[in-house]
């Protein structure tokens, strides 16, 4: 398998494996693959796409609820839905070689959209919002495929109008060297 480096110039293609689509209140997990470039990252480190295509949902929809039956100051508007998704990354080329690997959210049109996970393994517990990543994973890569499964829960304010949008987060993988 050849790598392939992550381009994150303005109106490039990057699809992701494990991707989130938010139709109306409901949310779908799907897949598909995507072409890759370069990008320059942290003095003496590479960012990869990773290919996560082997990755599923438990569940195929979740409906978004609110959150609490009676509204509060804190969080009384919001609407979350929740799904686990089994992660299984092909880290294949950086087995041995020491690591970080990020999940992605890219910008949406609908920013008050928010993920975030807990897991039950090796990678680490967050939270994206629109345009962030975040890191879940840092070390040594130990073996071709870094497996786990996520407790993705997707927040949304029902203040702002939710509306149709594909939400696909993706991964990324930084390694000394090019």
């Amino acid at each position: 398998m050849r790598a392939n480096r992550l381009d994150r110039r303005p109106g490039s293609s990057n699809l992701a494996a494990s991707s989130l689509r938010v139709v109306a209140l409901t949310l779908l997990a799907l897949g598909g693959d995507g072409p890759l470039g370069t990008a320059s990252v942290a003095q003496g480190w590479s960012t990869y796409a990773v290919d996560d295509s082997m990755s599923q949902t438990q569940a195929r929809t979740a409906q978004l609820r609110w959150r609490h039956a009676l509204p509060s100051r804190d969080d009384g508007n919001l609407l979350d839905a929740a799904m686990d998704v089994r992660i299984v990354l092909n880290v294949t080329p950086w087995v041995g070689k020491p690591a970080r690997v990020y999940m992605v959210m890219p910008a949406l049109l609908q920013s008050n959209l928010a993920i975030q996970w807990t897991s039950s393994g090796l990678l680490l517990p967050g939270r994206l919002a629109s345009g962030q990543r975040q890191l879940v994973f840092q070390g040594v890569v130990p073996g071709p495929r870094i497996e786990d499964t996520m407790r993705v829960t997707v927040l949304a304010d029902a203040r702002d109008p939710v509306t149709p949008q594909r939400v696909n987060f993706t991964f990324e993988i930084e390694v000394p060297g090019r």
